[in-house]
């Protein structure tokens, strides 16, 4: 059995029972409150999981993979930085399921007052970082499967997209959620066999760490074998984009109590740095295996060149469920803030329910043919998108936390919240122009902090927006 039949039976049953469950879903949930906000009734175990799934994504299959190939157990300590980073926002968990949020630029609403230049900021920078993600797994997708079946980049891209809006138009976040939820125990699953599959084709841990280096496999050492300024970009750079990543205040906005919240974002953490030791483990096998690949991020895809068909198929299912929750998640971010944000709030406030949902999908169909141009015709593009995760953490970190911690003081005003963005967003620019040894973003909020004092002082008494009754509504 050739590999392109392989992946085509493979994916056809993964992703044709995913899609009947998705429909079955969205059948018994059909209110744009499903569609935005998953109805808000979510089970710990479905938020949880698709709270992993989506956080992880494909860069699990590449990235980490090839941090073990290079550094070891230090994949661990990546995974392990990013679930800090998620269990910081259950300190956010009871006051955001209080206002009954549906998206970011909300929150600085109630913080701030209304303002249109600072809610379309807001509103950007909250498209720009799941949009970035959902061009890169298209393409991540493409380049993997292009090598294991021979199908042209193209192709493969164009009927991935298609088929992801299966899992969006449904239900929206509920379909999304659910889905989720069975793609991570897909690749909880998967783990486990593909551990124990390279495990047995490397000849077993002794015959592993008889090829390593001990820097690499050795404890403490081999968490931190990256290196410690590694280390520190990473400390800089995953903390902020964890903590103002829209797609997962989505999933506390649509759990069904801010203690089904907490749980769950403690569990996703959890297995968040499960998954980190798998991603080092492979790592490190296939280093014991081939120690000459010119680029760690080649690991993956030569472990795929060594399987055979029938464990193929397997993995692909693996990679298929991992890339896909996050294209899913991706699609109903960005769908979510131009219809609630853009469309709702200024375009047509009157919408009805069921136009409002209709829209919504008319919506998903336009930002993934969107994806699928940017990822085919402008890869060049790619690079700056990423890279916006950067300025959207710089512009977002501080109004968010800074203003949530003085929330009922009368400090707060439009403009401080839009002199915070813009000096954040300038200061990454201007570090990652001159090409600082320190992380741009560090720069950005740094720059961002200062703004907000600054311009929040500047004009508390003239534009301030707080008063004894908006307190108490905030509490």
């Amino acid at each position: 059995m050739n590999s392109t039949l392989v992946l085509v039976l493979s994916s056809v049953t993964v992703l044709s029972a995913a899609a009947i469950f998705s429909f079955w879903i969205g059948s018994k949930n059909k209110s744009s409150e499903n569609w935005i906000v998953g109805g808000r009734s979510l089970p710990v175990y479905v938020v949880a999981g698709s709270q992993f799934a989506t956080g992880m994504g494909g860069g699990v299959l590449v990235a980490h993979i090839g941090i073990g190939y290079s550094a070891g157990w230090s994949a661990i300590t990546y995974n392990f930085l990013y679930s800090v980073g998620i269990i910081i926002l259950v300190l956010l968990a009871n006051w955001l399921k209080k206002q009954n949020f549906s998206t970011m630029p909300e929150i600085f609403k109630r913080l701030y007052g209304e303002n249109k230049l600072m809610m379309s900021m807001v509103t950007f920078m909250a498209i720009v970082v799941p949009f970035g993600w959902l061009c890169t797994q298209l393409v991540a997708f493409g380049n993997l499967f292009s090598n294991i079946s021979g199908l042209s980049f193209p192709l493969l891209v164009f009927i991935f997209a298609v088929i992801s809006l299966l899992f969006v138009l449904p239900g929206g976040l509920t379909s999304v959620a659910w889905t989720d939820f069975i793609f991570g125990c897909v690749m909880l699953i998967m783990s486990l066999v593909s551990g124990l599959y390279i495990l047995n084709l490397a000849g077993g841990w002794n015959e592993i760490a008889g090829r390593v280096p001990e820097t690499m496999i050795g404890l403490p050492e081999g968490l931190g074998a990256v290196g410690m300024a590694t280390i520190i970009f990473w400390i800089l750079a995953i903390f902020p984009g964890a903590l103002t990543n829209q797609m997962s205040y989505q999933r506390i906005y649509a759990s069904k109590s801010p203690q089904i919240a907490k749980k769950a974002f403690v569990i996703a953490a959890l297995v968040g740095v499960i998954s980190g030791i798998w991603a080092s483990f492979m790592g490190i096998s296939i280093f014991s295996m081939n120690p000459g690949l010119e680029n760690p991020e080649l690991a993956s895809g030569w472990f795929l060149t060594q399987i055979p068909s029938w464990f193929m198929a397997i993995y692909s299912a693996f990679i298929i469920a991992t890339i896909m929750s996050t294209v899913s998640s991706a699609i109903q971010s960005v769908v979510v803030n131009i219809t609630k944000d853009i469309y709702h709030s200024y375009i047509n406030p009157n919408v009805s329910d069921r136009n409002l949902l209709k829209f919504s999908r008319y919506m998903a169909v336009v930002v993934i043919g969107l994806a699928v141009i940017l990822a085919l015709y402008y890869p060049q593009a790619l690079g700056w998108l990423v890279s916006t995760y950067a300025y959207s953490a710089s512009g977002l970190l501080v109004p968010i936390f800074a203003g949530f911690l003085l929330r009922n003081k009368a400090f707060l005003t439009p403009k401080g919240a839009i002199g915070s963005m813009v000096l954040g967003i300038l200061s990454a620019a201007v570090a990652q122009i001159i090409g600082t040894q320190i992380p741009y973003v560090a720069f950005g909020i740094l720059g961002s902090l200062v703004g907000f004092f600054m311009l929040n002082y500047m004009f508390k008494n003239v534009d301030r927006i707080h008063n004894e009754p908006k307190k108490e509504e905030m509490g």
